[in-house]
């Protein structure tokens, strides 16, 4: 059988850039969508990212990185799986310069070369361990668990304001424009009816047996696997809220890039399987001592350090520096990707 062909894709930004800062003044005055700090701010730990990959990942086809066209400065151009990409390359004129990171994600599929079978990771998001091209696709389907919630209520906070709820029940919605829940699971019972959900995943498939639209799914803030043919397929079915949904800056209620990963769902294209990650939400010092003891566990394939508004300059300096320390010790050696 021939070996499927993984890409691996990774956004990164620098927010130290003097040229991006000189848009995002010129751009930001009167926009009502995100621009806080947590949006941008860089904890400086990206060399890393790629050092987890050679390690842990050697088998993956291309890596493509995606910027606004300032690529980090210790970047190895010439490694040859290595694709530089800016946002010109694959986004529309009209829309740039964007500050909006869904956006850039809802065009990914757009991007010169790329493999039908890609995994997607923010910089924030790290392989932990080791990984086989199994823990991401099965027989040409990526891997994933599909574990249904009705719990997702949405929050407001002064500073993070609803997050991404808004936009979770926008995915949700145009997911059940588009298919029946009760359809999507009699056609294959053994995804939503299997043991990769756990009790809880379980039961809550039990209490939802007869409902006939979909509610809403556990989300897990890790790196994530596409079909490049059900992007294409969600722009052909849904374009006018697709780009609506590419605003300048992040606005509350627009498409995030888990309408693909629900519409991969309500298709039955994926391969059920439970994540070994973990996501770390960046709220205060605190959060250092658990995030070291799972850099430390091999058991977790991949771990997400996520910056928060919550999360006060002082607090997110002093958590980048003992990050930087934390996994200096545990990549301490440089990576083909860098010079």
């Amino acid at each position: 059988m021939e070996e499927t062909q993984i890409d691996f894709v990774v956004t990164w930004l620098d927010s130290l850039d003097p040229i991006w800062q000189e848009l995002l003044a010129i751009h930001k005055p009167g926009s009502k969508g995100d621009a806080s700090k947590a949006r941008f701010r860089d904890m400086d730990i990206f060399r890393y990212w790629f050092r987890a990959v050679e390690m842990y990942a050697p088998w993956v086809h291309k890596v493509f990185l995606i910027t606004n066209g300032k690529f980090p400065d210790w970047i190895n151009k010439d490694n040859p799986r290595l694709e530089l990409v800016s946002h010109k390359d694959y986004m529309p004129e009209e829309s740039l310069p964007t500050f909006n990171s869904c956006a850039i994600e809802l065009h990914m599929h757009k991007i010169n070369g790329l493999s039908e079978h890609f995994v997607y990771f923010n910089d924030d998001m790290l392989l932990n361990s080791p990984v086989s091209p199994d823990y991401y696709f099965k027989k040409g389907l990526p891997c994933d668990i599909n574990k249904e919630t009705c719990y997702n209520v949405p929050i407001y906070t002064a500073k993070d304001r609803f997050g991404i709820y808004m936009s979770m029940l926008a995915n949700i919605g145009i997911i059940n424009r588009h298919f029946r829940r009760w359809e999507t699971v009699c056609h294959s019972p053994k995804r939503w009816f299997g043991p990769h959900l756990g009790i809880r995943g379980l039961l809550m498939s039990a209490m939802l047996s007869k409902q006939r639209l979909f509610v809403g799914f556990s989300n897990y803030h890790l790196e994530q696997a596409y079909l490049k043919s059900v992007f294409n397929e969600v722009w052909e079915q849904e374009p006018d809220f697709m780009n609506a949904s590419c605003t300048r800056f992040r606005e509350e209620i627009t498409a995030n890039p888990y309408i693909f990963k629900y519409w991969q769902f309500a298709t039955n294209r994926f391969f059920p399987m439970k994540r070994s990650g973990k996501f770390f939400f960046l709220t205060e010092r605190n959060v250092l001592k658990p995030i070291e003891e799972t850099l430390n566990d091999a058991k977790v394939a991949s771990i997400c350090l996520n910056d928060t508004p919550l999360c006060t300059d002082n607090d997110f300096e002093y958590i980048s520096n003992h990050l930087n320390e934390m996994l200096q010790r545990k990549f301490p050696k440089k990576s083909s990707f860098e010079l």
